[in-house]
């Protein structure tokens, strides 16, 4: 009988240390897939920034007012509002 019950205390201290295994695995795939998504929301900032400079840039040569640097940096502070409220 004794060995019965140390067989069952072997098989449910391997069972827990596989589910603890498993979680540890799933935690680490939480963590990639959290800072995959803020890669990602960085990169889709930084392009509404620079498409913003450059659009500022083209609307300001055509306008002739205000072009080059001022209108590029315009643009970007307009793309940049547009992405934190988009």
């Amino acid at each position: 009988m004794s060995y019965g019950l140390l067989g069952l205390r072997r098989d449910m201290e391997s069972d827990a240390m596989q589910g603890l295994g498993d979680l540890a695995g799933q935690q680490a795939q939480q963590k990639r897939a959290n800072e995959a998504m803020k890669t990602a929301e960085r990169g889709q900032k930084m392009s509404a920034v620079g498409m913003g400079a450059g659009v500022g840039m083209m609307a300001g040569m055509q306008a002739g007012a205000v072009g080059g640097p001022m209108g590029a940096a315009i643009g970007a502070g307009i793309g940049l509002l547009a992405s934190s409220i988009f």
